[in-house]
C-alpha cells in the first residue's frame, strides 16, 4: 500500500535534532530529561532547573549536494536524496555559572567528536548517511541580534552550530522508470 506523500511522519531534521540532543546525553553533558527538543518558551516554566534547549533555525540545502546523479529505487531511476544543511541554536537555562559550565561543555564535545559515524547512529539515518558532521559557527553580533529578535526573545550566551547531512528521500509516484525503447522518427519535407 503506497502512502501519502503528506503522511505524518519523523524527516531528517526531527531525526537529527534526536541525534545531537542523544549525543550530548551520552557525553554526560546532560541528564535525558534536561535536553528540551521544542520551542524555547517551555524552557522559561522553571528559570532555577539547569536544561539546556536546542532549536532548529534553519534548514538549507548542501551546496556541494546539489546536483548528485539519480539513483536505481524499486521504481525505477529517481532523484537522489536531498541533502540538507541544519542550523542548530543550542542555548543553557539555569544559573549563569552553572550554564557557562555546561555551554563550555557541550563544546568540547562536539570539538572532540565532530563526526559522528554510522555505528553512533540510530536507524533511519543509519542507513541513509556514513556521518553526521557538526560544526561550531560564529555568527557576527547583528546576525545572533537578529536570531534572537525573530525568536521574539532577549539574547542569551548560547552556541550555533551547522549540521550536515541529512538527507530527504524522494515520494515514490507511480510511472518512474527506464526509458526501455526510445524511437526517433523523421519525413522529407518537399
Amino acid at each position: 500500500k503506497r502512502q501519502s506523500p503528506f503522511a505524518s511522519h519523523e524527516g531528517p531534521p526531527s531525526q537529527c535534532s534526536r541525534l545531537i540532543s542523544n549525543f550530548g546525553v551520552l557525553a554526560g553533558v546532560f541528564g535525558r530529561q534536561q535536553v528540551a527538543l521544542r520551542q524555547l518558551f517551555f524552557c522559561d516554566a522553571d528559570r532555577t532547573a539547569l536544561k539546556a534547549a536546542l532549536a532548529l533555525l534553519a534548514v538549507a540545502p548542501h551546496p556541494h549536494l546539489v546536483n548528485r546523479p539519480l539513483v536505481e529505487r524499486a521504481a525505477g531511476l529517481v532523484r537522489a536524496p536531498l541533502a540538507l544543511r541544519l542550523h542548530y541554536l543550542v542555548t543553557v537555562f539555569g544559573a549563569h555559572d552553572e550554564a557557562q559550565t555546561k555551554i563550555a561543555r557541550i563544546v568540547q564535545v562536539f570539538h572532540t567528536t565532530p563526526i559522528i559515524g554510522r555505528s553512533m547512529l540510530q536507524p533511519p539515518l543509519s542507513t541513509a548517511v556514513d556521518s553526521v558532521t557538526v560544526r561550531l559557527l560564529s555568527p557576527t553580533a547583528e546576525e545572533r541580534n537578529q536570531i534572537w529578535s525573530t525568536l521574539g526573545r532577549p539574547g542569551r550566551l548560547a552556541l550555533f552550530y551547522e549540521v550536515d547531512v541529512a538527507p530527504v528521500e524522494v515520494i515514490e509516484r507511480e510511472g518512474a522508470g527506464r526509458v526501455r525503447t526510445h524511437r526517433v522518427g523523421y519525413e522529407v519535407l518537399a
